[in-house]
């Protein structure tokens, strides 16, 4: 099987003329990069009359004047709005064919539209015009944005654009011809849709069955249709409105390109997309993932019994029985173990990986631990400064651990277990003694400074910075961290003196009774973090942490969340050293402000940034907190050789206050932009939020530095990408994560 890719396929224009002009030899080509042994395909514009008087009615159809086989195309209709008013369109009720209409910008001359014919496109079904003055038929162009061939595969293709117009008098403009709203469509089909999440775990859920109905129908693939034209967002529930519900574009109906390897280059077996696979289908060249046309014919063909790869399989992760098989753990594990997707591991107390054991977990693995009885009890995971954590899940299968939902147990709350603690060998300050051992392949001198972890998990800290405590990808950890006394609390995920050769990366923290993360010193890096609905802070970390991060989002609960970022270099000689000078970049904070009044400042800001700390930050969104930002003691902005506090390029939204600074520190007014309204699509849905920032509001930001961690394209303010025009990109937090009820339900 050949490897897919996408084609230039852009700037194609069919520049319309008047009557005398046409001439079906006539063609325009754009400048493209042939990627097909295709016929190139050759689109005209159809016309009922070019010379109506006004009060008349027209039809304009896009028709295929060539044998080449089209499944679909998808553009800009123009036309001048001072000599043409759009009514509507004319549906075939005999045909296969969808042609959906974004009317919107109808007032200025523009239609977009998106037609899928699985049996090949001809002649699309009319769209009506009154005609209200003369000499329309010259502004008339139609300008491709993607054509898409049927036969014998789905693929992306350039085409060759007509000049001028055909006059076509067997085109009708009845009377009758009606905008048909999204809702119409699905009426038409004798189809409505069940309410969705982007990639929830739903038994036997298949690629295309975008509202898990069970059928992969003309529905599904209408849906998908309107988001590529921007008819409606890919991250559902952001507009409220509409009877397509939350439907699952990013997963479910993100079917094509079938076929891409992690490289972009060799073909991979008909069956990506399972278990074992490199990438997931729907993930572009680039390695983002888009809604687009294609998409949307692989569904219509499979609806109609056109059977293709990957749509009709069942998701991986998805299987049609539910896994009931159950282990019990219990006490430290000391040799190498995997743990699969086909046992759920219920944890019965403390579990430490110690004694140069590996834990292997992989993809799609359920790990559930035993609750507290009151502040005893409980379990949690815990890797020691001597074990390895191999955590490898997928955005189709992350591994989620969570705590025990038994029978006559109340549900699942924060704090219901201990969450994962992970124990290294790289450098702390000003805690514990110069007492670190060597420990063979981790610590080869000894010496430097360790620390009792909080909830007894063990000892940490040492003299390795580059020290490697394994892998944590795809990752959730929901309704973790309970306390046992006010100085003794586990969080969600605790990262005790853990080096920088450690990967921490796409991690969801949700309903966290503590800290969702927290590092207590060390040098570890991390990236994608997700963090919701978390007690204390989302963000925090203290005792000389010295890392890089880039790409959070934090999203507070209305009821008692504290900080989205709580900073200190130590507790209490502030100037200890290693002092904590991290880089992070690309940030966003959502606090629920208007849900808390009259909550204090101590107990909702956005950034609290002291002890003398001295992070560098960049790019952060701010939004939505009774204080966006709060710096304090004079340690923190200090000028000494052991670095400088720096924070640039933010932005603030929304909150009751900007905040204060101590002397010496950056004014407010220097950090950053305050702005009237908030630039994210749907930041306090909770169910399924958007954090992508409007395309029209989006705010540069700076440039990340090019050293091998940090994405340099990301020169954006805040956590997540801008939402392209039509607002069919997904962000990189979507289908793996999950939501929560509301705001007072986790």
């Amino acid at each position: 099987m050949q490897s897919y890719t996408r084609s230039i396929r852009y700037a194609l224009l069919a520049s319309v003329g008047v009557l005398a002009a046409c001439d079906n030899n006539e063609l325009q080509t754009a400048p493209s990069v042939p990627v097909s042994s295709f016929l190139a395909p050759e689109l005209a514009l159809e016309l009922s009359n070019a010379s109506a008087t006004p009060g008349e009615r027209i039809a304009i159809s896009i028709a295929n004047s060539s044998s080449a086989l089209i499944g679909g195309v998808q553009g800009d209709l123009h036309f001048n709005p001072s000599q043409l008013r759009f009514r509507g369109q004319v549906r075939n009720a005999d045909s296969h064919e969808l042609m959906i209409v974004n009317d919107a910008d109808a007032s200025s001359g523009r239609l977009r539209v998106a037609i899928l014919d699985p049996a090949n496109l001809k002649h699309s079904s009319p769209l009506v015009f009154d005609v209200i003055g003369q000499g329309y038929a010259s502004s008339i162009s139609f300008e491709p944005e993607e054509v898409v061939t049927n036969r014998p595969t789905i693929k992306v293709i350039d085409a060759k654009v007509a000049r001028g117009f055909v006059v076509n008098s067997g085109l009708q403009a009845p009377a009758g011809a009606d905008r048909m709203s999204i809702g119409d469509w699905y009426d038409a089909l004798g189809e409505r849709d069940a309410s969705r999440e982007p990639g929830r775990i739903v038994n036997g859920l298949k690629y295309g069955d975008t509202d898990g109905n069970g059928v992969i129908s003309l529905s599904d693939a209408l849906y998908i249709v309107n988001v590529s034209i921007g008819g409606n967002e890919m991250i559902i529930g952001t507009d409220g409105t509409g009877p397509q519900g939350n439907q699952d574009a990013v997963v479910a109906g993100n079917v094509f390109p079938f076929n891409i390897d992690s490289a972009g280059g060799a073909p991979l077996p008909l069956n990506l997309g399972e278990p074992g696979d490199l990438t997931p289908p729907g993930r572009d060249a680039n390695g983002g993932r888009s809604l687009s046309l294609a998409d949307a014919l692989a569904i219509t063909n499979e609806s109609i019994s056109a059977f293709q790869p990957i749509v009709g399989d069942i998701i991986p992760g998805r299987p049609t029985t539910p896994v009931t098989a159950r282990t019990i753990v219990t006490g430290d594990i000391t040799a190498n173990t995997t743990w699969t997707p086909s046992t759920i591991y219920e944890l019965s107390g403390i579990i430490r990986v110690t004694n140069g054991a590996t834990l292997t977990i992989q993809a799609g693995t359920r790990i559930e631990g035993q609750r507290p009885v009151g502040t005893t009890g409980g379990s949690y995971l815990a890797i020691a400064r001597d074990g390895v954590i191999n955590a490898q899940g997928t955005p189709l299968e992350p591994i989620i651990m969570t705590c025990t939902l038994n029978a006559g147990e109340p549900p699942r709350i924060k704090g219901c277990w201990g969450g994962l603690s992970v124990l290294g060998n790289a450098s702390v300050n000003e805690t514990g003694t110069l007492t670190s051992p060597v420990i063979t392949g981790r610590a080869t001198a000894g010496g430097c400074r360790e620390a009792a972890a909080e909830g007894g998990a063990g000892l940490y800290g040492g003299c390795n910075d580059n020290d490697n405590s394994g892998i944590m990808r795809y990752v959730r950890l929901e309704y973790p961290g309970f306390r046992f006394n006010a100085e003794n609390e586990l969080n969600g995920l605790a990262l005790y003196g853990v080096g920088r050769a450690t990967t921490v990366e796409f991690v969801q923290v949700h309903a966290g009774l503590d800290d969702a993360v927290e590092m207590f010193g060390g040098t570890v890096n991390l990236k994608y973090l997700y963090l919701t609905a978390t007690s204390d802070d989302a963000f925090d970390f203290t005792f000389g942490w010295n890392g890089k991060t880039q790409f959070i989002v934090a999203q507070h609960d209305a009821n008692d969340s504290d900080n989205g970022f709580e900073n200190d270099n130590a507790t209490t000689n502030f100037n200890s050293l290693p002092r904590a000078t991290p880089e992070v970049w690309n940030v966003t904070l959502v606090g629920q402000r208007n849900n808390r009044v009259g909550v204090s400042e101590s107990q909702n800001r956005g950034l609290l940034i002291r002890r003398g700390a001295r992070p560098r930050y960049f790019n952060f969104h701010v939004e939505g907190f009774t204080t966006a930002l709060t710096i304090a003691n004079v340690e923190t902005c200090a000028v000494d050789a052991t670095g400088d506090l720096e924070l640039l390029n933010f932005t603030f939204a929304l909150n009751q206050t900007l905040g204060t600074v101590v002397a010496g520190c950056p004014s407010l007014a220097s950090i950053g932009t305050v702005l009237a309204v908030s630039p994210l699509l749907s930041p306090l849905s909770v169910i399924v939020p958007d954090f992508r920032p409007s395309l029209s509001l989006a705010v540069i930001g700076g440039v990340p530095p090019t050293d091998g961690f940090f994405d340099v394209t990301a020169t954006y303010i805040g956590g997540v990408a801008p939402a392209t025009a039509n607002k069919s990109n997904a962000p990189w937090y979507s289908g793996w994560t999950r939501g929560w009820q509301n705001s007072t339900t986790p």
